[in-house]
């Protein structure tokens, strides 16, 4: 078994009353920081955790729910893996709120809507178009699934610092990775401005909206959305690996920017 996914023998009983009430992450207050990094895959969480912050311990592994806490630059950070899609990041945040989290920086991968958004850029999401079944559920469709200024201007003034080409503008989220309306998807999304697609930042920033969190997302460009309505989803790994570094970095330092205000 990869180290990225932990032996569970030596972890508290994620059945116990008491973590159970937090019912996707299973931790107890005092156990998860007030800035939580969001990756979707628990291997990039494991990654962020080892490769990243300094004395990280993993706190509780319930499903696709992988829970890390350590340090950055001195700053209490946790890391927490919410699986693909919407319903476990919205289970994710939710369970942030209960345990009194304050920001929450989705750090994942998108693919591009755009020639001009190149595999290995970062995008910065402003917003995301609620293209899936569960923020709808909370509010309807009027209402935007908006990032937290404070979060964005932080993300945009460190990712500032690193040699990678940026933007930051509306991305969508979807429920379907590959479906037959993803080559309407990307042209309406073109014609609106969409940057990119990916699969959880609408909950991601609505439920903190509604939870009281500050949040943000940021993504490495992992390809193009045009590649996989014509079949192809092969990922160009590199780039996105060139990406996810810089990404990861800019929401650690945007980390230690809003933990001082």
């Amino acid at each position: 078994m990869s180290s990225a996914w932990p032996d569970r023998s030596k972890l508290p009983s994620a059945d116990d009353p008491a973590r159970a009430s937090q019912r996707a992450i299973r931790c107890l207050p005092g156990e998860v920081a007030p800035h939580v990094l969001v990756p979707g895959d628990p291997v990039r969480a494991h990654k962020i955790a080892t490769d990243y912050l300094t004395d990280a311990k993993l706190v509780m592994v319930q499903r696709e729910f992988h829970t890390y806490t350590g340090h950055y630059r001195d700053v209490p950070v946790s890391v927490v893996s919410t699986g693909v899609g919407a319903p476990g990041a919205c289970m994710v945040v939710q369970d942030l709120a209960k345990l009194g989290c304050d920001v929450v920086i989705r750090v994942g991968t998108a693919g591009s809507c755009h020639t001009e958004v190149k595999p290995g850029d970062n995008v910065i999401g402003l917003a995301a178009v609620r293209d899936e079944g569960l923020t709808h559920k909370f509010l309807p469709p009027m209402y935007p699934a908006a990032a937290h200024f404070s979060v964005t201007r932080s993300l945009v003034e460190q990712n500032a610092k690193h040699p990678v080409d940026s933007h930051v503008g509306i991305v969508h989220t979807s429920d379907a990775f590959s479906s037959p309306a993803l080559k309407q998807d990307i042209e309406t999304g073109q014609y609106a401005g969409v940057l990119a697609i990916e699969m959880e930042a609408s909950a991601v920033l609505m439920t903190s909206a509604i939870e009281g969190l500050r949040a943000g997302c940021i993504f490495s460009i992992d390809g193009y959305v045009a590649n996989v309505a014509e079949g192809n989803t092969v990922p160009d790994k590199q780039a996105r690996n060139r990406g996810i570094q810089v990404a990861i970095n800019t929401a650690l330092e945007s980390i230690v920017s809003l933990s001082q205000s």
